[in-house]
């Protein structure tokens, strides 16, 4: 059967592209021919080199800005991690954690202004990692093995034709289907994984299977994967730096002559040493019909679970974090070191308390998606292609940690005489990458520690997307193609947090007895109470998991809503567009373009707790978003392009919650703001594209975003009729605050501004090299992205770059590629000193392939060569003072791919 209707006049370089996107195809009759109908177009790659030509074909052939990844063969994508192929991709960088990709930036915006679809339908992965559980709109990559995928584009510039919601990018993932495929194939994939930091091997497998019937009618594909990853992250934290004034209570005056509150300390300093234990399984399903040459039907099922144990053992001076009178108002100094930045980077602190930390986090995170997809071809000009389809992603984290504390001699909240009653901490972070950290006593001795606190919290949040969408396609004439449809969209997310977090010394006083023993636990802990481990070079006492169970048995300990951690929106979204596609001849020069309008509305419904209270609110807003993509061939060599567009991005979740406090005695108000406006603004972009060899490009691109305005927090005076909460959170007071002015503190619509940014992008193979042959089988691919800011933007690089050289034959593909990006801020402070951001980072890795015959392939990664550590820094206007340290280790793989 046929799976293209028939081409319209077309510039000559796109036919050819069309017709090297399948290495046996062959055009029949000349692209200006009309009526030319073409056969079965096979989009699969053979070999990385392969891969990198048809991407190339595609980015020539659009006329928006499209970069696209395809899989290097039936079941094998480049990478290992679907983040870490996207970095590849000019304007791209991404964040890492456990040595993994997770997240993306896409020129200078993070993850949460980039729309991800799966299969043509908008989807959302929810995870959970150090940070805790995520709350926003962001895609977690890591939820999804990258054999499962067939194809990734990127669509950096809008068009009406695709759907709203996103600043940076849509990115389209895309699982394999049978008619992908000429013939019947099974694939079986098998890698054995190590870290040389875990020391830990484990299993990375995959399978596909794909049929079609003779006729090409009937075809159905499936497809599993399955990984297990252990890895330590080991390095140092300080929790960021603090400039308290030390011995301010009476128990410590005389000890310390010095003022030293204009100092910086580190707020506990400790040692990590976590692990990270994370099993990872993935199906897909697809089955496509067509009954006849006009008429195609694609039913798509995906199903990803990520299941991931997180241990965190800490050890550290706790009361450096403290600022009353119990924490550095106790403790004083003594053999301290100030260097030129006003920072205290080695010291002796005294009467400090101290924490031995266990901690375990267990989260599951199960991904469905459904959908079914109808292409249908009316005559010669009409096509009208409709989708339905639902997807949910479910989220379930426990967080579990048991303390064990040596308390100061002047702390009142210490109950027991210890073993050894010294206590002081000795810190030198002369050397930020490896600071040294002692302490007075035995902390291995379970007779120096005390039951001090007992925290457990559990999360649940699940997400939905119910996608509907019918559009049309018609061929007015040569020159103008037509194009229209309406889309429509029921999202949901919702979170549940419960806390049973309570301090030994409260629950011991609410047992009715304050004795020591609290509901049936004693705080004297012997050697039955836990376990000593070595963490971060560091011997001590801890906590088990084995402790856990009986603080809940206890009764003691119970859950209770935290209203933080509890809202949910809903949103419904309809969207109609209209778009013109049209090319035309200037001269010597084709001319290819698209330019429509789509207007989109959207109702939210926003529910939180106030005052422990459930709070419903409800808004609306609609947007006008028109579009223009040009793509101008000088030649067959240069293209030009020109686009501008209107685009929005729907707020963040947290912010949606009307979730807060209200007291109706002090007239203040504390909450979200469930009527925030959605991200807007304005993009343009202009590039260059210079095809100048087979398989070969050099592009510039520069983009210019003016964004209309940023959320930022604010305390106001609103009448209580303005604040958009309903009278019954109010309670009592209803009838007489219900018309008073409230101080108001609430995330508002803050200044936007102008983001900018260029884009540098060469590829070719080499083949121009002098010398034997073998040496023109070598080839680069590189790019490097600049982009500034005068909006406040997270996870913005200034500079970021991807460079890649490989060699390939018919029988052996090696490749290194290196991935830099600059530092980039993660949380912003009016104070510099206390401004959170990452350090610049260099990733390295390593891959090659050989073809023992046409069926079997030997595959052999490297990632992370160089065990690149990720540093988070605060203070940069003092050049940057340490706020943790990590590495996980470089990871290797050997494995065998074989196809029947």
């Amino acid at each position: 059967m046929k799976f293209a209707k028939s081409f319209k006049k077309a510039p000559i370089s796109i036919a050819v592209a069309c017709a090297m996107l399948s290495p046996t195809a062959v055009f029949a009759q000349s692209a200006e021919t009309n009526e030319d109908m073409v056969e079965v177009i096979e989009v699969r790659a053979s070999s990385f080199a392969d891969s990198l030509q048809k991407a190339l074909i595609t980015k020539r052939a659009s006329t928006s800005s499209v970069d696209t990844i395809l899989a290097e063969d039936i079941a094998d994508f480049p990478d290992q991690n679907i983040a870490e192929s996207l970095q590849r991709i000019p304007g791209i960088a991404i964040s890492r954690e456990a040595g993994e990709g997770r997240e993306i930036t896409v020129r200078g915006l993070s993850s949460d202004f980039t729309r991800v679809q799966l299969n043509g339908m908008q989807a959302q992965s929810l995870s959970a990692g150090t940070g805790g559980v995520r709350k926003d709109r962001a895609f977690d990559f890591n939820v999804f093995a990258s054999e499962l995928f067939n194809q990734i584009k990127v669509y950096k510039t809008a068009s009406s034709e695709l759907e709203e919601g996103t600043l940076g990018a849509t990115v389209d993932l895309t699982t394999g289907r049978p008619f992908d495929f000429k013939e019947n194939v099974v694939v079986l994939n098998g890698q054995a994984s190590y870290n040389d930091q875990s020391q830990e091997a484990t299993p990375r497998l995959s399978a596909l299977a794909s049929y079609t019937n003779d006729d090409r009618t009937l075809g159905f594909l499936v497809s599993a994967s399955f990984s297990s990853r252990m890895v330590n992250n080991v390095g140092s934290d300080t929790g960021r730096w603090e400039d308290d004034g030390f011995c301010t209570d009476s128990s410590c005056l005389g000890t310390q002559t010095e003022d030293l509150s204009s100092y910086w300390h580190p707020r506990f300093p400790r040692f990590a040493d976590k692990t990270h234990d994370q099993d990872r399984t993935g199906l897909t399903a697809s089955l496509q019909f067509a009954p006849s040459d006009d008429t195609t039907i694609t039913v798509d099922a995906l199903y990803a679970t990520i299941e991931s144990v997180r241990n965190e053992p800490f050890m550290q001076a706790i009361s450096l974090a403290r600022t009353n009178s119990l924490g550095v108002g106790q403790s004083y100094l003594t053999d301290y070191t100030v260097d030129a930045n006003d920072s205290l980077i080695a010291a002796t602190v005294h009467e400090v308390d101290v924490r031995s930390e266990h901690f375990v986090s267990n989260w599951e995170s199960e991904f469905t998606q459904f959908s079914v997809d109808l292409k249908q071809h009316i005559g010669d000009n009409l096509t009208v292609n409709a989708l339905i389809g639902t997807s949910s992603s479910d989220l379930d984290n426990r967080e579990v940690t048991v303390i064990y504390e040596h308390f100061g001699v002047n702390d009142s909240r210490r109950m027991l005489d210890y073993a050894n009653s010294t206590s002081a901490v000795t810190y030198d972070f002369t050397n930020q990458m490896s600071p040294q950290i002692d302490y007075s006593f035995d902390t291995t001795n379970p007779a120096n520690w005390e039951l001090s606190e007992y925290r457990d919290r559990l999360y649940k949040a699940s997400s939905s997307y119910d996608n509907a969408r019918a559009d049309f396609e018609y061929i007015v004439n040569d020159i103008v193609t037509l194009k229209g449809g309406v889309t429509y969209k029921d999202y949901s997310y919702e979170i549940d947090g419960w806390r049973a977090d309570k301090t030994f010394e409260s629950a011991d006083a609410a047992d009715g007895a304050a004795d020591g023993v609290a509901y049936g636990i004693s705080n004297v802990l012997t050697a039955s109470d836990g376990r000593t481990i070595n963490a971060g070079g560091q011997s001590f006492f801890m906590a088990s998991n084995a402790q856990i169970p009986q603080f809940l048995a206890s009764g003691g300990w119970s859950y209770a809503p935290n209203s933080g951690d509890t809202y949910e929106v809903n949103e419904e979204n309809l969207s109609y567009f209209i778009q013109a596609d049209f090319f035309v001849e200037l001269g010597d020069m084709d001319l290819r373009g698209n330019a429509g309008v789509r207007y989109a509305t959207t109702d939210v419904e926003s529910k939180g707790l106030v005052n422990g209270d459930e709070t419903s609110v409800k808004n609306d807003y609609s947007d006008t978003l028109p579009s223009v993509n040009l793509a101008l061939d000088v030649t067959e060599d240069l293209v030009l392009r020109a686009a501008y567009a209107d685009v929005m991005s729907r707020p963040s979740l947290s912010t949606l919650s009307p979730g807060g406090s209200v007291d109706a005695f002090n007239l203040t108000v504390s909450y979200g703001n469930p009527f925030i406006d959605p991200f807007r603004a304005t993009n343009f972009d202009l590039s260059a594209e210079y095809y100048f060899d087979e398989g070969a490009l050099f592009s510039v691109a520069y983009f210019v975003k003016d964004i209309e305005s940023f959320p930022t927090s604010e305390t106001t005076t609103l009448n209580w009729q303005q604040v958009g909460l309903p009278d019954s959170v109010l309670g009592g007071q209803a009838d007489i605050a219900n018309n008073l002015d409230f101080q108001v503190r609430r995330t508002v619509n803050g200044e936007g501004g102008k983001l900018d940014g260029t884009e540098f992008q060469y590829q070719q193979v080499l083949n121009f090299l002098p010398g034997p042959e073998w040496m023109q089988k070598f080839g680069i691919l590189a790019n490097m992205t600049f982009v500034n800011s005068d909006v406040k933007l997270t996870g913005l690089s200034e500079k970021s770059s991807n460079f890649t050289v490989y060699w390939e034959d018919d029988v052996f593909s090696a490749r290194i590629s290196i991935a830099n990006r600059d530092e980039f801020t993660t949380s912003f402070n009016n104070d510099l000193n206390k401004q959170r951001y990452v350090g610049a980072t260099t990733h390295v890795d390593f891959s090659a392939s050989y073809n023992v015959s046409e069926n079997l392939k030997i595959t052999l990664e490297g990632i992370n060569l160089t065990d690149e550590p990720i540093v988070d820094y605060t203070s940069p206007n003092v050049g940057g003072r340490v706020w943790s340290v990590a590495q996980t280790g470089r990871q290797f793989f050997l494995g065998a791919s074989y196809r029947m």
